[in-house]
């Protein structure tokens, strides 16, 4: 990605441009196969596959009369069956023309459920693709266990801090230790202070003593954030804030908690010896107050330091079904949080300019670019889960307003007329233009 950036003129739109389509393209590809496999599988024949919008730059037919295509505009994709109006399945052509074997494999000639499972697919595709993402990451990342056991003495941890890999922590202080949170919450209240700590090493119990120091190192940025959208970078050193030396990760987040919403803040790191020097406005994000404990809006930066200052838990290897139980989970709480959010704004009044279009998925997926592989995995799985949610909104011209049409059709006993579709189609069609063009709007007054 640097190589990229080098390009002169171009290379800074480049680096933006192409990870984010990578990105769409690929959670566009699974969520079309979902349509395309289901509907192959219920006996209904795809005309056309294509990646991207209006003239193909490439194409093939295969044995089953399905064209496979790359189109000019490469901002989604469709699956066109037989007997539809258009790639969006919004009314049914004229198929007077068709021969009694056509007839059957036309998609509004298939039965309600088989129609119904055809379009649910393609979002089913999205969620299963996010799962096995997350799964796949839980894996090999594998499980931290919960056992006050020290597995890892990470590169940041201070020379004089006492435990080696290995230890089984008894107490700190004079606070018993049950489980690795135990190390966790007890720890992050001692920063830079010796404890006597009790540890078991080698079958044999020992008192040493433990200082606990933890770098503003940062070991991840979040895409999107303002420290993404300054330019900082995993690895990164805080030397200070605003001129005011920065010695440890409490003290980063201490001095940023103090800072007034909306006031620009200079931030100056230590990048491989090199001292930069970066401006940036934190966002209020609702997250747990350090000193408190509390769930508040504060002032983030987007940034991540490492766990304990690399004191790592002991890892475990993590079972296939507990993987995926991982990737049930988080796809869940994308889907619960997303719609949480959206009635929020509808019910209560919150703050709609959170709300993102193309400029900020594309700016999220260059910074998921600068930061790894891992982080670009990371974002097609939450982007997959949002565009699979999106699309089962009740809204004509997504996936969800066919599933309302045919809910309709299911309580009439008859579909929809083609009048009433397409008038819906319009409307929906209206509707998500407008909602693009507003979050465009709040894409480009946050720039």
């Amino acid at each position: 990605m640097e190589l990229i950036t080098q390009i002169p003129l171009i290379g800074g739109t480049l680096a933006v441009v192409l990870p984010f389509l990578i990105v769409l393209l690929i959670v566009v590809f699974v969520h079309e196969c979902g349509h395309y496999i289901v509907g192959r599988w219920c006996g209904i024949k795809a005309e056309v596959f294509s990646i991207g919008f209006g003239k193909p730059l490439w194409k093939w037919t295969d044995r089953r009369g399905t064209r496979w295509q790359v189109a000019a505009l490469p901002l989604g994709g469709y699956v066109r069956f037989a007997g539809d109006m258009d790639p969006a399945s919004a009314g049914r052509a004229d198929d007077s023309a068709l021969t009694p074997a056509e007839h059957r494999v036309a998609f509004h000639n298939a039965n309600l459920l088989r129609r119904a499972s055809t379009v649910a697919a393609g979002p089913f595709a999205n969620f299963l693709l996010s799962v096995l993402i997350f799964a796949g990451i839980s894996m090999s990342l594998g499980q931290g266990s919960n056992e006050p056991v020290i597995g890892a003495i990470g590169p940041d941890t201070a020379q004089d801090v006492g435990f080696v890999a290995g230890d089984r922590v008894l107490t700190i202080g004079d606070q018993e230790v049950a489980d690795f949170d135990d190390i966790i919450d007890i720890l992050a209240r001692t920063d830079d202070e010796p404890q006597p700590v009790t540890v078991m090493r080698d079958g044999d119990m020992r008192q040493i003593t433990m200082r606990y120091h933890r770098p503003p190192r940062i070991t991840q940025v979040s895409p999107g954030t303002p420290a993404a959208r300054a330019g900082l970078l995993g690895g990164d050193v805080f030397v200070s804030i605003d001129g005011e030396p920065v010695g440890s990760y409490r003290k980063l987040q201490l001095i940023t908690l103090a800072k007034p919403h909306g006031a620009e803040i200079a931030v100056v790191v230590d990048r491989d010896g090199e001292l930069l020097e970066f401006r940036l406005i934190p966002e209020l994000v609702e997250r747990t107050h350090p000193v408190t404990g509390e769930e508040l809006l504060l002032p983030t930066m987007g940034v991540r330091g490492s766990l304990l200052a690399g004191i790592e838990p002991a890892r475990e290897s993590t079972p296939i079904t507990t993987a995926l139980a991982v990737g049930v989970d988080q796809t869940w709480q994308i889907i619960s949080g997303t719609l949480i959010y959206i009635s929020d704004m509808l019910f209560q009044g919150a703050d709609t300019s959170q709300l993102g279009g193309p400029i900020r998925i594309a700016e999220i997926s260059g910074d998921a670019a600068q930061q790894g592989f891992s982080s670009v995995i990371w974002l097609i799985a939450v982007l997959s889960t949002s565009i699979g949610l999106i699309n089962l909104f009740p809204i004509p011209i997504l996936d969800g307003g066919h599933m309302l049409f045919y809910a309709i059709e299911l309580l009439r006993g008859r579909p929809v007329g083609e009048l009433w579709m397409k008038v819906g189609t319009m409307i929906g069609l209206s509707f998500v233009v407008l909602l693009m063009i507003f979050a465009t709007y709040n894409d480009l007054v946050r720039r």
